[in-house]
């Protein structure tokens, strides 16, 4: 078959030089299927070229290019999104079209249309009437987009957890929906473990993402192990407002942020030399990095959110209620000082990966979409 993917944003090269739980979702999947079928990208535009490819993937770049970005640049979007339309129409033999995020759900659902062929979208998340609490403002234009697609309805929905699609199902008809987890690309890396006790964090630098809340959790467990160490792997908007709030708790020493790394392995090894991996995050579609976590045996604390807790089998880390840094702290030093559980979650874990891998998640993804083209030719 021949499929195309568009995603706003995609990797331009097999370095995966990307920022987001959405792109790894779509190169990893993308990667995959193109072992069974030929896979043509429309994302935004590399600065030095239109058309290129990885592997057996072939990429076509769109609007102008653009810098990675969950909020605002609409004039960059719209241009994206017009052009990523003007092209995918042109495309010849495609059998299915596919849908990443908010921006290309529309694209997807309008060349569908022209082209007379099925449309999927990868449903990370619903946010129908959280657009505006999750990220201000400028979450107007997501509310809008998102409830224009849930009108238009598409012929499947492939959600990445059971939580997604039950919030989806008031929307959406039961029939038109099927989970499948997201596949991990699970890191090989050799790092050494830090000195001190540590406790990694990857996250954009946004509200939703909780960062502040780890931070007050350090300053209490510093009471009681002074040398603890937190290393905070991320950029966005509130970087500043989290640098000040790490000066004014006297935690220069012991909070240290490390921006963006550019190299996924790189951020690995972080993950990998650390005690802890923490996600305080109140917004997640899934969460990749828990399981990417397990696979190095590094026990995780996260906020008790269902879709984590949901990729997670509930199995090699510890829950926290969310927005409550009291409650980290206590997870933090009960993990911390507890070796035997520690070894418990190392091995459980582990163990939780088997579900994630990109053989079984290929297959299923295969399945649905070779039935979905045969169930639209009949």
């Amino acid at each position: 078959m021949n499929i195309c993917i568009i995603t706003e944003f995609f990797p331009h090269s097999d370095k995966l030089d990307i920022k987001g739980g959405v792109e790894v979702c779509a190169y990893n999947e993308a990667t995959e299927l193109s072992k069974y079928h030929n896979i043509t990208i429309l994302t935004s535009k590399d600065e030095q070229m239109d058309e290129f490819d990885i592997g057996n993937i072939h990429i076509i770049g769109c609007g102008d290019k653009h810098n990675y970005v969950q909020k605002g640049s609409f004039t960059n979007r719209l241009k994206f999104m017009k052009d990523a339309y003007d092209k995918g129409k042109q495309l010849e033999d495609i059998d299915l079209i596919i849908g990443y995020n908010f921006i290309t759900y529309p694209i997807a659902q309008r060349i569908g249309k022209k082209l007379n062929i099925p449309v999927a979208s990868r449903y990370h998340d619903v946010w129908v009437g959280k657009w505006v609490e999750n990220i201000g403002v400028s979450g107007l234009f997501g509310e809008v987009l998102e409830r224009y697609v849930l009108r238009n309805k598409m012929d499947l929905y492939v959600c990445v957890s059971d939580y997604t699609k039950n919030n989806l199902l008031k929307y959406v008809k039961n029939t038109k929906i099927e989970t499948v987890h997201n596949m991990v690309d699970f890191p090989i890396v050799e790092s050494d473990p830090y000195t001190n006790p540590t406790i990694s964090c990857v996250a954009r630098l946004v509200d939703y993402k909780r960062v502040e809340d780890l931070i007050r959790a350090v300053n209490i467990v510093k009471e009681t192990i002074p040398n603890i160490q937190c290393k905070i792997i991320g950029t966005g908007p509130l970087e500043d407002e989290l640098k000040s709030l790490t000066k004014s708790l006297d935690l220069d020493d012991n909070v240290e942020f490390l921006g963006f790394v550019e190299e996924h392995d790189d951020v690995m090894k972080v993950v990998n030399s650390s005690d802890i991996f923490c996600l305080p995050s109140i917004v997640e579609g899934f969460g990749i990095v828990i399981i990417e976590a397990q696979s190095l045996r590094t026990p995780f604390i996260a906020a008790e959110i269902p879709p984590v807790v949901e990729s997670s089998g509930q199995k090699g880390g510890l829950f926290f209620k969310p927005r409550d840094y009291e409650d980290l702290s206590r997870q933090i030093l009960r993990l911390l000082e507890d070796k035997q559980l520690y070894k418990q979650l190392q091995e459980e874990g582990f163990e939780n990966t088997n579900n994630y891998t990109h053989k079984v998640i290929g297959e299923k993804l295969n399945n649905l979409y070779t039935n979905l083209i045969k169930d639209k030719d009949k």
